[in-house]
């Protein structure tokens, strides 16, 4: 009985690993450059300082630090570490003897540029890393590296700039 029940046990986690390793490894679908860009960048009807001020005030909102602007140049680069949770680390750590998964690391630019007077274009850019550790007598490092195009994401991010540029015009009257 117990064997049997250790068995099931070891099959399961099999799956589950062959099954998280099948959907990790699923390639991303390939975009044109001027698919990029429509998922990347917005143009905001409002005038250049105000579109800048917000799209710092957003990110800072989300947890994002701060590296460098450059008003002049329209740059804005920030980062914000996720780690996985302590339980998922111990279940790593646990399973595996080490922990592959310890969390990601995003770093976004975001370029703000004139259009005219009363329009400013945002174009965004995400990067993802993941850090974890290659064995278990390894330390944390960086483990793989990606750009992000997911549209949910910016177009979440692209509103809350457009509800923050509201509401700072908003105080200017």
């Amino acid at each position: 009985m117990l064997k049997s029940c250790s068995h099931a046990i070891f099959s399961f986690i099999l799956i589950v690993i062959f099954a998280v390793g099948n959907i990790a490894c699923t390639p991303e679908p390939r975009l044109s450059p001027m698919q990029v860009r429509q998922i990347t960048t917005k143009l905001f009807q409002s005038d250049y300082e105000t579109v800048y001020r917000a799209c710092l005030t957003i990110l800072q909102d989300q947890g994002y630090v701060i590296k460098n602007t450059d008003m002049d140049s329209g740059l804005i680069v920030a980062s914000i570490t996720k780690e996985t949770s302590a339980g998922s680390q111990v279940f790593q750590a646990l399973m595996l003897g080490y922990i592959p998964n310890k969390g990601k690391e995003y770093e976004l630019s975001c370029m703000v540029n004139k259009v005219s007077d009363n329009s400013t274009e945002v174009r965004l850019s995400i990067h993802e890393t993941k850090y974890g550790q290659t064995s278990a007598w390894s330390g944390s490092s960086k483990l793989g590296a990606k750009q992000i195009y997911d549209e949910k994401l910016f177009r979440a991010l692209f509103n809350e700039i457009e509800v923050e540029i509201k509401r700072r015009e908003a105080m200017k009257k």
